[in-house]
């Protein structure tokens, strides 16, 4: 991470008194593997999410955008707003998510890409049994 990411972390910290503001708006990472594209092209707005704290070997931080509807992972979070959540809700968190518009696709753009609104709330997986993909990727 940067300098000016390490600052402007900082003080977007200060200026929340050190708590996150929900719910938090953010674009989604990782989204070019041909199973994620298949994925997004056919989410839709409002489409719920899991957002999900998976820790990897090398990336401690990882979390992950996963589609309640489609049973699949859609991408994951960046660096710092994975970070950001884990300070807030500890390790292997699971909180809610929706998406809040999908981006790019064809014929203009050649990958799909997806903005999400992430809240604070854990009501979404309610009937829910497990995370079939998140163990099968």
């Amino acid at each position: 991470m940067g300098i000016w990411a390490k600052v402007k972390r900082f003080f977007r910290r200060i200026k929340r008194g050190g708590k996150l503001s929900f719910p938090i708006y953010c674009r989604l990472r990782g989204v070019k593997k041909p199973v994620r594209q298949g994925a997004l092209a056919q989410s839709s707005a409002e489409d719920g999410l899991q957002i999900v704290h998976v820790p990897l070997k090398d990336y401690p931080h990882n979390v992950y955008v996963y589609s309640i509807p489609l049973n699949r992972i859609l991408g994951y979070l960046d660096e710092e707003t994975a970070k950001d959540l884990l300070a807030e809700f500890g390790e292997e968190f699971c909180v809610d998510g929706r998406i809040r518009a999908m981006l790019g696709g064809p014929p203009k753009y050649k990958y799909y890409g997806c903005a999400i609104r992430i809240y604070n709330t854990k009501n979404l997986m309610a009937g829910v049994e497990e995370f079939t993909h998140l163990h099968g990727e």
